[in-house]
Formats: C-alpha cells, sequence, structure tokens
C-alpha cells in the first residue's frame, strides 16, 4: 500500500433496487406473474462500498450522488449501517429541480438465478467531474484505493482515476456497464487494476461480445493499453482469472447453490479492495474476494 494508507473510496452509482422475481422471463410484447417483489439498495458504487464495509477491514467512504426523497434516504442509512462514511453537504441533491435517486428495474429468472437490469441514472448522472476531484481531495487522509465503475457519467469515472493516481492510490477500475458509443483507451493510462467479465473484457477491446478468443490473450492484450498491476477477469461459476505482467492463474469460486447472481461481481470487486487495503497481494486478494462473491450468490438482492 501507500505509506501506511487503508482508506479504500468507492466512487460511483447509488440506485435503488426494484426487483421482481418470475419463474419465466418475458419477451418483448408478453406480460408475465411474478413470484415475489423486493425493494432494496444497489448501484455498482453502493454495492462495492457495502461489500467493502462489510468486511469491517478497512474504513470505507462512498462518493456518490442521491436525491433528497425516499430512496436516497434507505441508500444513505444502508452505507451508514455498515460504517461506510459519506460527505452529507455534498452527497444529497436538494431543491425542487434536483433528479431523483437512481432505480434499478431488475427481473431475476428464478430457475437460474440469472438477471435482466434497466438502471435509470438520475441522480447519479449530476455527479460531476469537479465534484469527483473537490470530494476526493477533502477527505481526511489520503486513499490507498479507489474504486470506480461506470454507470455515472465517463467525464467524471475519468477524473476519479486522474485524481486518485495524482493523490498516490491504486486505481481500480469495473468497466461495467460495459462501455457504449465510446472506448477505454484514455481510462487505460490511470488504471491499475482493471476488472471487467467475459463480456466486458472483449467489449473494452472493440470485440464481439461472441467473439470466441480465450479470456487469457484478451487479458494480455489489454495490459499493453498500460494497465499498472493487472487485469482481472470475473468467469462466473468458474471463479477468475488473475493477469499480471507474465503470470496468468485461475482461481476457482466455491459451488455454492445459486439464488441470485445480482451483485455477485460488485462483492468480488469490493472485497479485493478492501484485502488489497490490508496488504495482500493482488493474487492473494483475488482468492479471498471470489470467496466473498461465491457466498453473496446465495442470497437475493445485491
Amino acid at each position: 500500500m501507500p505509506g501506511d494508507r487503508n482508506h479504500v473510496v468507492v466512487v460511483g452509482s447509488a440506485n435503488q433496487d426494484l426487483t421482481s422475481y418470475t419463474p419465466t422471463v418475458p419477451v418483448m410484447g408478453e406480460t408475465v406473474m411474478g413470484q415475489e417483489f423486493e425493494t432494496s439498495c444497489g448501484g455498482k458504487g453502493s454495492n462495492q462500498a457495502v461489500a467493502a464495509g462489510s468486511l469491517g477491514i478497512s474504513p470505507v467512504t462512498m462518493i456518490c450522488r442521491v436525491g433528497d426523497d425516499v430512496f436516497g434516504e434507505a441508500l444513505l442509512d444502508k452505507l451508514a449501517s455498515v460504517n461506510v462514511a459519506w460527505d452529507e453537504t455534498r452527497t444529497i441533491l436538494r431543491g425542487k429541480n434536483s433528479p431523483a435517486s437512481g432505480t434499478a428495474t431488475i427481473v431475476v429468472d428464478t430457475n437460474s438465478g440469472d438477471n435482466m437490469i434497466i438502471v435509470t441514472p438520475g441522480a447519479n448522472y449530476a455527479l460531476s467531474p469537479n465534484d469527483v476531484e473537490e470530494s476526493l481531495r477533502a477527505l481526511p487522509e489520503p486513499p490507498a484505493i479507489v474504486v470506480v465503475q461506470l454507470e455515472i457519467k465517463p467525464a467524471a469515472a475519468l477524473q476519479a482515476l486522474r485524481t486518485a493516481k495524482d493523490l498516490g492510490a491504486i486505481t481500480v477500475l469495473n468497466p461495467a456497464p460495459a462501455p457504449e458509443g465510446y472506448t477505454l483507451d484514455d481510462f487505460f493510462p490511470y488504471v491499475d487494476i482493471l476488472i471487467p467479465n467475459e463480456t466486458e473484457l472483449r467489449k473494452c477491446l472493440g470485440k464481439d461480445e461472441l467473439s470466441d478468443e480465450d479470456e487469457e490473450a484478451l487479458a494480455k492484450e489489454l495490459l499493453d493499453k498500460g494497465m499498472g498491476m493487472g487485469v482481472i477477469v470475473t468467469l462466473g461459476a468458474r471463479g477468475a482469472m488473475v493477469t499480471l505482467v507474465d503470470a496468468p492463474r485461475d482461481l476457482p469460486a466455491r459451488n455454492e447453490p445459486i439464488k441470485d447472481t445480482i451483485g455477485a461481481g460488485d462483492a468480488f470487486c469490493g472485497a479485493l479492495s478492501t484485502y488489497l487495503s490490508a496488504g495482500l497481494s493482488l493474487t492473494e486478494a483475488a482468492g479471498k474476494a471470489c470467496g466473498v462473491a461465491s457466498m453473496s450468490v446465495r442470497r437475493r438482492g445485491a
């Protein structure tokens, strides 16, 4: 870790999840009956911060934006419940013209645990590059790890990485959702650790998501774009693959009964960042994070 720092900072989205569980996933134009409906706190950034905070290893701060509404209140209460810090003066958007909190409408197939998600960003898109830089520089201590995803505006995500590097932090980018209509070439020089899944891995390289090229070759291709430490490809039930400059390694997932895959990748990212902040190597941290992600699929929700 940089010096003796151990502070993990997550810059990203916070959404209220609105989840329907159904044994029959509808096709376009079809109406089906669901089994259950739940509301819960989500968003990739919030999920990762909660995963990091829940381990109780290092201090965790969340930089995000929520609306002045019941969803925003629930999201911030969830962060506080696992000792994730946030700045009230910067986080809550007040005023009658302010956007509402972000939401995610989710359909979960109860047979497989797979899901489909529609995200409405709301307040998440009010997080500007200037907001991000000011929030990072205003922290009481420089961060050790800064984690970023792509459910906020790309310019804000890029600024988070730039500022984090300027502050001497290790940077982690989870390129999710996979970029559409823009490339990540400007991001890579500021990224130490890239954590895509199989689809995101291909999209980061401009490949067809159905390409049959193997993950190891693609991860090495990404490394050549300037990642500082490595690329970790999350492989669902197969675990993860850590690719350093010359040392790919497969890390198996635990064989757990799957109820819901929502948030498994976020659990991995949050746990990995926390274990890195505690001084573990990238491979050691990824192995432990696989265990956390495997346990997360045993329960419903993010």
